[in-house]
């Protein structure tokens, strides 16, 4: 999967999702059981499928021109019946879903773009500095959003020490913002996205350096 170039087309399973998930990001979902043992059926290597964030509810949800392709990494399913699943690589949605003719499966399976990164030298100047930047603005929104960025210390410390790539895909993941600037964000390029997190992440932390003279008067309101 990773040696394929960039605009490579690709068939996949796919699985609609409320989130949007990013490569290098484990992920428990459940999976149909059609599908589960379709994927079983294949060498561990190929078990490949694809996530899509679905727009809107009912039985003809409209997707999201990006989704992330997912290989399956544990066949045993956990107490609530969740699949464990890695996220390897970004793709456009090349056509709409169909069930294919002929096929058994009820499941939709969809064309898709690959969308790899662009290699980025870790020991440029300026992507050490955009690194930098990313750390401090995870570290300040942790101060003022406490649990809020669901990122915790230990997690955050354990990003500083990892690759450029899993430390802009995790604090994307851990934003608060709405799914359709989520899906934004994944058709970023590695460089800009972690600039664009980055510039949310600071926003967030201004904006609530700013109420905070004025949290007691919602303090108040609540117990009224």
């Amino acid at each position: 999967m990773a040696s394929m170039a960039s605009g490579s087309h690709l068939r996949l399973p796919l699985l609609l999702v409320d989130e949007v998930h990013f490569p290098g990001m484990e992920v428990r979902l459940p999976l149909p059981g059609e599908l589960l043992c379709d994927l079983l059926l294949r060498p561990p290597e190929e078990r490949f499928l694809g996530l899509v964030h679905a727009l809107g509810p009912g039985r003809a949800p409209v997707l999201s021109r990006a989704g992330t392709v997912c290989r399956l990494l544990d066949a045993e399913a956990d107490s609530e019946g969740r699949a464990l699943l890695l996220a390897t690589q970004r793709f456009a949605v090349a056509k709409q879903p169909e069930v294919a003719a002929g096929s058994l499966a009820n499941y939709p399976q969809v064309l898709v773009r690959l969308l790899p990164e662009v290699p980025l030298d870790e020991a440029s100047h300026g992507l050490r500095a955009l690194r930098e930047e990313l750390s401090e603005q995870l570290q300040e929104a942790r101060r003022a959003l406490g649990a809020a960025l669901p990122l915790p210390p230990d997690a955050l410390q354990r990003l500083a020490g990892g690759s450029f790539e899993q430390l802009v895909n995790h604090a994307a993941a851990a934003l608060d913002v709405p799914p359709l600037r989520k899906v934004e964000l994944l058709t970023l390029p590695l460089f800009d996205r972690a600039a664009e997190v980055a510039g949310i992440l600071r926003s967030r932390t201004k904006l609530v350096e700013l109420l905070l003279p004025y949290r007691h008067l919602m303090v108040a309101a609540e117990n009224n």
